[in-house]
């Protein structure tokens, strides 16, 4: 659930701060919970992502059973936001599903559960590229829970939800089946590589430190594509991100029905 909030300031540029959770479990096989965003949204209609939302004003001082001060808001927010589009609470007795309410915070206030920050491994750092006019500083935080809770959606902010395999998620975008967002397949592929929801947590478990990556856009005139650092093209891309056409160009991409990615494209 995206909110207007405060944000962090990377180079000259304000951006928002926000949180994403991923919910792995061991069952037959390896799987991670995903959402579908609904096909009316103005932004990545219809496109698969995993729960979350920016930090809000109300993430720093939460209710006491989110633990004693000081908060990480980023986690709070997190863990907020799972309640809110799943219904799934990580409490410090486990995983557990509840009806969802506009007031999950307000909804924890009034339970008998304690929530559990720390069920939560922080593992990847992703800042929207800079030619973006919005954009999002957001930390993608890993859990491993059971199998005993599904977790539901509204059919309003989210139309749909599934436990997945990493690989028959890549293997439902490779296939247009789904559409995915950049950071999403990216973090699906760092899972298709674990056996199991315990080797992932216990691999980002030990993880010293979490480096941010800020992709770069390149547009041409027939697609637009998201570079990572390593990615060929990627220095090259450097002085068009500083483009004032760039984004007037990507429309024109869009316009012609080029190749571009999921977060790129808008309800009209």
């Amino acid at each position: 659930m995206v909110r207007e909030t405060d944000g962090v300031a990377v180079g000259r540029d304000l951006v928002r701060r926000a949180s994403t959770v991923c919910l792995v479990r061991d069952g037959d096989q390896l799987e991670v919970l995903m959402v579908q965003r609904p096909f009316t949204s103005r932004f990545m209609p219809g496109v698969w992502v995993f729960p979350g939302g920016a930090v809000d004003e109300s993430d720093v001082d939460p209710p006491v059973q989110f633990g004693p001060a000081p908060h990480d808001d980023w986690k709070v927010a997190a863990l907020r936001e799972l309640i809110e589009e799943t219904g799934i609470w990580l409490t410090t007795t486990g995983a557990v599903e509840r009806p969802t309410t506009d007031d999950a915070l307000g909804d924890v206030a009034s339970s008998e559960h304690a929530i559990d920050p720390s069920a939560l491994i922080y593992f990847s750092n992703w800042i929207t590229p800079k030619v973006f006019p919005i954009r999002f500083n957001t930390r993608f935080y890993v859990s491993h829970i059971g199998n005993d809770v599904q977790g539901h959606v509204d059919g309003d902010e989210l139309i749909d939800l599934a436990w997945v395999n990493p690989h028959d998620a890549l293997d439902n975008e490779r296939e247009g089946i789904w559409e995915v967002a950049f950071p999403t397949r990216e973090t699906l592929k760092l899972f298709a590589a674990e056996r199991s929801a315990a080797d992932i947590a216990s691999r980002f478990r030990a993880v010293a430190g979490v480096p941010p990556v800020e992709p770069r856009l390149f547009v041409s005139e027939t697609e637009a594509k998201i570079l990572l650092p390593d990615d060929p093209g990627f220095e090259d891309a450097g002085p068009s991100q500083e483009d004032p056409t760039i984004l007037s160009r990507l429309s024109a991409v869009v316009s012609k029905g080029g190749r571009v990615p999921a977060e790129l494209r808008a309800r009209s």
